[in-house]
């Protein structure tokens, strides 16, 4: 791996000594070309022996020892880290609330398994997202289209089961480390884990502490990977739910993690003379792809 990055640390000072004299020739053509198939056959080389390591689940992981894991250490989250600022806050759909309701007429007093808890948790998260997108085009000033462009949240997308695998190294041993989102924001190409920024994890009530540490470990992979690519901002953004009650995760940049409650949300709008509904925190999260 040393000699990869030596020689492509090299190719990339002889390719910027020549952008720097404006010399846009062949050369620099077939010198980027060179460049792009180094990276592809060290890809093509790291995912043949990722392949041939011991596979351990996020699942397996015990949930205690996930921010020794990840390097994360905690704090409390600031006033607006969780929180949307007035510019941020929109309405839900209006037909949400009735679809909501609907959901509760027709299931009774059904017991909240996880099928009927994902079947909440769709309609939530789509029909926002699908409101960002209609709105960022139709009108965007009233829309939190105003803090994000146009451009970014058409190139926002929701995946389902998002299978994510990536290579870990203890003191100990080195392992492929895998696990299944339930639900992931992302931009760009699916593949690259660096451009997924909310993790979504669906469970019961019960479950939901739990569910914050198992958040945290699919975000501290992303996080390690958008650190790997250089990227300006390596912070991931989580949220577990239970359809309910929602917890909010922060990864910041410097792999301190802060979480917070729609609870501890409501009752800080209601200090504020505020009953705006928490759910229109979802929409806080993505912020740019190019970052």
């Amino acid at each position: 791996m040393a000699d990869f990055m030596e020689k492509l640390e090299d190719m990339i000072r002889s390719l910027n000594k020549k952008m720097a004299r404006f010399n846009k020739n062949k050369g620099i053509i077939d010198e980027v070309k060179a460049i792009s198939a180094l990276v592809r056959a060290q890809n093509l080389k790291l995912e043949k022996e990722a392949a041939k390591l011991p596979t351990e689940a996020v699942t397996d992981l015990e949930p205690s020892e996930i921010p020794k894991l990840f390097s994360l250490k905690r704090d409390e989250p600031t006033d607006q880290e969780l929180w949307p600022t007035d510019d941020e806050k929109v309405s839900l759909p209006s037909y949400l609330e009735s679809l909501l309701a609907d959901y509760e007429l027709a299931t009774g007093d059904s017991p909240p398994n996880e099928a009927l808890l994902r079947s909440r948790i769709d309609v939530i998260v789509l029909s926002t997202l699908a409101k960002m997108k209609l709105e960022s085009v139709s009108n965007p000033r009233l829309s939190i289209g105003s803090v994000l462009s146009t451009d970014t949240i058409k190139s926002l997308h929701l995946q389902f089961e998002r299978s994510i695998k990536r290579p870990w190294q203890t003191k100990d041993k080195r392992f492929l480390l895998s696990g299944v989102v339930d639900y992931s924001l992302w931009f760009g190409t699916p593949q690259d884990y660096e451009t997924n920024l909310v993790m979504v994890q669906a469970k019961k009530a019960e479950f939901l502490k739990g569910g914050v540490l198992q958040c945290l470990a699919y975000m501290g992979m992303i996080h390690h990977a958008r650190k790997t690519s250089k990227m300006h901002d390596t912070s991931v953004y989580g949220v577990v739910t239970d359809s309910f009650d929602w917890e909010f995760i922060h990864i910041r940049a410097n792999g301190q993690s802060a979480a917070g409650s729609s609870t501890q949300s409501q009752r800080n709008r209601w200090r504020q003379g505020s009953e705006i509904d928490f759910t229109t925190e979802l929409e806080k999260f993505p912020k740019s792809p190019k970052t």
